[in-house]
């Protein structure tokens, strides 16, 4: 169930960046430019270097301020929350944390997020 929650989260995620990208300005194009994907876009992985560090980048589309964190399940230690992190529309940021040294490794990075 977690690695089919994930996958459509990460599935979401993606649509959702795709989405944004298009044309800088209509006159550019001659046309309207299409509309920016709504919500909040979140990116989530584990650290290049500390395999025991997660992260989240999420960036803010929506019309007010919203507070993100991300969330790790940390194998044989108790899991771990980052800092909340607020962003006003058109924001990004990124949240970390870390699982504990007698960590069996980090099995599922989630962002989490709620208006502000």
């Amino acid at each position: 169930m977690r690695k089919s929650l994930l996958a459509t989260v990460a599935a979401v995620a993606s649509a959702a960046f795709t989405l944004g990208a298009g044309p800088a300005s209509a006159a550019e194009t001659g046309a309207a430019s299409p509309a920016r994907a709504q919500g909040v876009a979140c990116s989530t992985g584990v650290h290049a270097v500390d395999p025991l560090t997660g992260f989240a980048s999420c960036s803010n589309h929506t019309g007010g301020p919203v507070e993100f964190r991300v969330e790790l399940v940390c194998g044989w230690a108790p899991d771990v929350e980052g800092a909340w992190v607020r962003l006003e529309p058109g924001e990004g940021s990124q949240s970390i944390a870390h699982c504990a040294a007698y960590s069996s490794g980090i099995g599922e990075v989630r962002a989490v997020h709620r208006p502000a």
